[in-house]
C-alpha cells in the first residue's frame, strides 16, 4: 500500500517539476533567437537557401516558405549572411538582444552569370569581360600561378569563397581569430636574419588583390629588433614598425566572384603585383561582372574606360 502511494506522488510531483526546469534549461543555452525569411527579388521562398553566421561557424537553412529560425544566440551583434545557389548573397549586421528573437530579412538578387537565353549560349562560346583578358593570357602561357576560371568557381556557388581557395592555396593555413575573422597565414615565417633573436616575430601574410587594388599587404607590418637600452642586461626588444592588416576573408561568398590567381612567392609573381614589401604569397580575386549581349568581351572594341591591371 505504501508503495502504491510512493509512486502516485511521484506521478503529481515529476511533471511540475519538469515546467520548472526547462526554463532554466533553455536560458542556458542562449535566451535569443534570430527568425526571417530568405527570398527573391519576387517576393517568393528561395529553395536551398540557407542562413549563415561566420563568427559562430553555423547555418540553418529555411524551409518550404523561406523561413529560417535560429535558437540558443546570446546577446550581442553579429555578421549574418543570407545565400542560396544560383543568387548574390546578402551580408547583414544584427544586435541580438538578452532574450526573445530578432527579425531580419533577404531579398536576394539571381546572379548574373546565369543566361536566359540558352539560344545565345549554344550557338557562341562564352567569351571573358574584358578586366580578364590578361588573367587568361597568365593562365595560358602556364606560369607558376595557380588559377580558377570563371567554370571553376562557379562550382562553389551558395558557398563560402574559403571552399574554393582551399582547393589552389597550398602552403598555408587559414587561421581563426578570437573576433571571428578569417585570415590567411603562410607556414613560412617572416623572419629576416637581422631579427632572428626576436621572441615575438609576426606571421608570413599573404598579399589580397581586388580588381587590380591592393586589399591587404600585412608583410608592410616587420617587428624591428631595436639596439641595446645600455643597462647592461641581455633582454631584447622589438618594435612593429608599418601597417598591420590582415583582410578578413570569412564573409566573401563565392557567388560574387569568378576568377582568382594564387602566386606562392615572390618569385613567381607577376611585376604587377609586386609591391617592394617582402612576400609569402599573393592572392588576386577577380569579381563577377554581368555577361550580357552589350557587356563588351575580349577582343572587342570598348568606349568606356577598361579596369586598371
Amino acid at each position: 500500500m505504501v508503495s502504491v502511494l510512493c509512486r502516485a506522488s511521484v506521478r503529481r510531483i515529476f511533471p511540475a517539476f519538469l515546467l520548472l526546469a526547462l526554463p532554466s534549461l533553455a536560458a542556458a543555452q542562449g535566451g535569443a533567437a534570430l527568425v526571417g525569411r530568405i527570398v527573391d527579388t519576387a517576393g517568393a521562398p528561395i529553395i536551398g537557401a540557407s542562413l549563415r553566421v561566420p563568427q559562430l561557424e553555423r547555418s540553418v537553412a529555411v524551409d518550404s516558405t523561406g523561413r529560417f529560425h535560429l535558437e540558443g544566440l546570446s546577446t550581442g551583434r553579429l555578421t549574418v549572411v543570407g545565400e542560396a545557389p544560383g543568387f548574390a548573397g546578402k551580408r547583414a549586421e544584427v544586435t541580438i538582444p538578452a532574450s526573445g528573437s530578432v527579425e531580419q530579412n533577404f531579398s536576394l538578387v539571381p546572379n548574373a552569370h546565369v543566361l536566359a537565353n540558352v539560344e545565345v549560349r549554344a550557338r557562341a562560346r562564352q567569351q571573358l569581360p574584358l578586366k580578364l583578358h590578361e588573367f587568361e593570357q597568365r593562365r595560358n602561357r602556364g606560369t607558376a600561378g595557380r588559377f580558377l576560371g570563371p567554370d571553376d568557381v562557379a562550382k562553389y556557388n551558395g558557398r563560402p569563397l574559403v571552399d574554393a581557395l582551399k582547393s589552389i592555396m597550398v602552403g598555408v593555413r587559414f587561421q581563426r581569430t578570437p573576433q571571428g575573422e578569417m585570415n590567411i597565414i603562410s607556414q613560412r615565417s617572416l623572419n629576416p636574419a637581422s631579427i632572428r633573436q626576436s621572441a615575438n616575430i609576426k606571421p608570413c601574410g599573404i598579399q589580397i588583390w581586388e580588381d587590380g587594388s591592393l586589399l591587404s599587404d600585412p608583410n608592410q607590418s616587420l617587428e624591428m629588433m631595436l639596439a641595446p637600452s645600455g643597462n647592461g642586461g641581455r633582454s631584447i626588444s622589438t618594435q612593429r614598425i608599418g601597417a598591420d592588416h590582415d583582410y578578413d576573408v570569412s564573409n566573401l561568398i563565392a557567388n560574387n566572384y569568378m576568377a582568382v590567381e594564387y602566386y606562392p612567392d615572390l618569385a613567381s609573381t607577376p611585376p604587377g603585383f609586386r609591391t617592394g614589401t617582402p612576400s609569402c604569397g599573393v592572392l588576386v580575386l577577380w569579381t563577377r561582372v554581368p555577361m550580357t549581349n552589350g557587356q563588351p568581351q575580349v577582343g572587342q572594341q570598348s568606349t568606356s574606360q577598361p579596369t586598371p591591371q
